[in-house]
């Protein structure tokens, strides 16, 4: 079972073999101010003669395994699940009014089993993890990634040590902690120390989790899905928030892949919603490559980084798209905005809204397109910035004139 083929760098087209672990990038055309990221590619001549819409709408799996043909795991044994994916795609009427699109969805990943799209990035590389016959991982991250990570270890039955910041949130250090990894707290990111801690141990042993082409691979399945549920169609605009752009890349690659197998017969246009405009800036300036920044600090604490990746700039180009920088008061009120269509995202998810919003005022998304926006994590995972914008709570005595008061004070209803 299994479609892999090979794997091939992005920018030199250098092939390597289909389970070698290339988290570093490419070795054939990488240089001290360069990486490329690779891809992973499938027999698409056999996936075609395998599998049809009709027989894909009649599977029962509503997790990642329903798309296994095109992801990179093997053997069924390894396919482990936690329920991810299958998530709603929502139409929100006030975040379209308010951007002035007609229709707008946005694609819930709050409601993985971890609360984030990196459910399905972290059972697809810890799947070919335990299949590669690795016992331990390690990952250093703010958050989502780390509890996706320790999740997928624990069912998997490996080892799992994660590397954070002492500043991370009690919330995000609660969430990774329950899956019982072995969580440690650096000044600052901990990837140095994660890579010193897989390369001194036993390189067979232990693996380094991150912009991996085969975690990638997991987040095609929200292509898929975005697909299935608009009737085999395709949207104009996929809005993604994006910093290293693994989810940019993973989802733009399921698109290609449907439309490779006729599935379907269009692409859209990919949006990367950065917080600094590091894409944004290379693309107007026409480098091959995002320059690294001085680090701000933001309420959008996944997608506030101080660099980018090759694999970015190639979604966008590759696609004919767009990056858009975003600034906090603007994902604040979209924060609002989604509040009102039912949906609760952390300000980083966000952003993909506010980027369609802002495509719109340039005129570069018609009113009439199709625009989607994927939330990436739940709004729980960090409470503190919607109370820049939510109003005091009332404490009232129990009368129903007090009621009144504090109805008419707080929230400007008149209760008669």
């Amino acid at each position: 079972m299994g479609h892999v083929l090979k794997q091939k760098c992005l920018n030199c087209g250098a092939e390597y073999a289909p389970d070698a672990w290339m988290v570093k990038g490419c070795d054939a055309c990488r240089t001290d101010s360069f990486v490329s990221n690779l891809k992973v590619i499938y027999d698409i001549d056999a996936i075609s003669n395998t599998i049809d819409k009709k027989t894909l709408e009649q599977r029962k799996e509503r997790n990642l395994w329903r798309y296994k043909e095109f992801l990179p795991i093997q053997r069924q044994e390894n396919m482990i699940t936690l329920g991810e994916g299958s998530t709603p795609l929502i139409k929100c009427e006030h975040v379209g009014e308010y951007a002035d699109v007609a229709t707008v969805y946005v694609k819930n990943e709050s409601v993985n089993p971890t609360w984030s799209f990196k459910d399905r990035l972290c059972c697809t590389v810890v799947c070919k993890a335990r299949e590669l016959g690795f016992d331990t991982v390690t990952i250093s991250t703010s958050g989502n990634h780390g509890a996706a990570t320790a999740a997928y270890a624990s069912k998997a039955g490996l080892n799992c040590v994660i590397f954070t910041f002492e500043y991370t949130s009690a919330a995000m250090k609660t969430s990774m902690q329950i899956y019982n990894p072995m969580l440690v707290a650096t000044p600052s990111a901990g990837w140095a120390l994660a890579g010193d801690y897989v390369h001194i141990l036993d390189n067979n042993k232990f693996l380094l989790v991150g912009s991996s082409p085969f975690g990638k691979d997991g987040y095609k399945t929200i292509a898929f899905e975005i697909i299935e549920q608009l009737d085999w169609n395709v949207p104009d605009w996929i809005s993604q928030p994006t910093c290293y752009a693994n989810g940019l890349q993973g989802v733009w690659h399921g698109f290609k892949d449907f439309k490779d197998v006729g599935f379907t017969d269009s692409l859209p246009r990919m949006v990367a919603a950065e917080k600094s405009g590091i894409l944004a800036d290379a693309l107007r300036e026409g480098k091959n490559y995002p320059r690294q920044i001085e680090y701000s600090k933001s309420i959008a604490l996944s997608i506030a980084g101080f660099l980018s990746t090759f694999q970015g700039l190639n979604a966008v180009r590759e696609s004919n798209g767009r990056a858009m920088a975003t600034e906090d008061e603007e994902l604040l009120e979209m924060q609002r905005t989604l509040g009102k269509d039912g949906v609760f995202a952390e300000a980083s998810s966000a952003a993909s809204l506010v980027a369609i919003k802002k495509l719109r005022e340039e005129g570069a998304l018609d009113r009439q397109d199709v625009a989607v926006g994927i939330i990436t994590g739940a709004g729980l995972k960090d409470i503190d910035p919607p109370h820049r914008f939510l109003p005091p709570l009332p404490v009232i005595n129990p009368t129903f004139e007090e009621l009144k008061r504090a109805l008419k004070e707080v929230y400007g209803y008149n209760l008669k």
